[in-house]
């Protein structure tokens, strides 16, 4: 007998050019700004360049961190760095950048850090390897990360909408009876007809919107936006979509939606967001299509 079934629509990133892989490390627990995203594991040294010098500031991060600053110095015959957090879906290339003035022999790096909201709380290692013009990936620079996470809501079936920057998306989740649960419609319930009795705690069986993050480009640094139905779901069919509200002068942003079921993982699916998606409507109906899935 099937439990369930679920469609997954994985969107593509934005197509890369002059080489640069498409894939912008959606899934990954860390992602490198500027950096072309390379799925798989970090190449062992085999007789490339060194790091000279990391700079990371605390050692500490959170889930849904954006924008930590990471400098460095390398060799001098480096032309970029390898980064990546071991054990991580990929790892980041990032051009070597112009010589420090106090130190003109050695290329430099300067980027910012982001971590995923869906990043798990614990240690982590984070790994810089130099690499040359040919290729050649030099020792692995190693440091050490401890990360505090996200808590995720508790409920018979949670639908999640996290992203990266400091934008204001809106999560919007259909029903299988057609109710629309969303910014402007924040819990499923619905009254009952005129002149039949109304249950004060009925409101409480529905699907409940439990925030609205950055609302209006009024930034809370959440970018967490949960859809939770606290007792059993309804059966039949569920859409779900992402809606760009506003950038808020972001260039882009990249989200994922995680459906669980009772804590255990049903659905899953992400995607980037640009100008485009600001510009459609937003309403009932607004947004791009996440994923689809059935209840029994």
């Amino acid at each position: 007998m099937n439990r369930w079934h679920a469609l997954v629509l994985v969107l593509p990133g934005l197509s890369g050019c002059g080489g640069v892989p498409s894939d912008p490390g959606l899934f990954a627990d860390m992602r490198v700004a500027p950096g072309s995203y390379v799925e798989g594991s970090m190449p062992e040294e085999n007789g490339g360049p060194g790091v000279v010098a990391v700079d990371l500031g605390t050692n500490r991060v959170r889930a849904g961190q954006i924008d930590k600053p990471l400098r460095g110095s390398l060799a001098p015959e480096a032309t970029s760095v390898a980064l990546g957090l071991a054990g991580d879906t990929g790892y980041w290339i990032v051009p070597a950048g112009l010589p420090d003035v106090q130190s003109p022999a050695f290329p430099t790096f300067d980027i910012s850090l982001s971590f995923s909201p869906d990043m798990r709380a614990g240690s982590y290692e984070l790994l810089a390897r130099a690499v040359d013009a040919d290729d050649h990936f030099g020792p692995a620079s190693r440091h050490p990360l401890k990360a505090t996470a996200i808590a995720a809501p508790n409920g018979k079936l949670v639908v999640s909408l996290r992203w990266d920057r400091e934008a204001d998306l809106d999560l919007h989740v259909v029903d299988p009876h057609g109710v629309e649960i969303y910014k402007r419609n924040i819990n499923s319930y619905e009254l009952p007809p005129p002149g039949q009795p109304v249950d004060p705690t009925a409101w409480q069986s529905g699907a409940i919107l439990d925030f609205d993050s950055n609302a209006g480009c009024v930034i809370d640094g959440r970018r967490i936006e949960n859809v939770v139905w606290k007792d059993e779901p309804p059966p039949g069919h569920y859409i779900v979509r992402v809606d760009t509200f506003s950038l808020c002068g972001e260039g882009f942003a990249n989200w994922s939606i995680d459906v669980l079921r009772s804590g255990v993982s049903l659905a899953r699916s992400a995607g980037q967001s640009g100008p485009t998606d600001e510009a459609m409507p937003h309403d009932r109906g607004a947004g791009v299509l996440a994923v689809e899935f059935d209840l029994p």
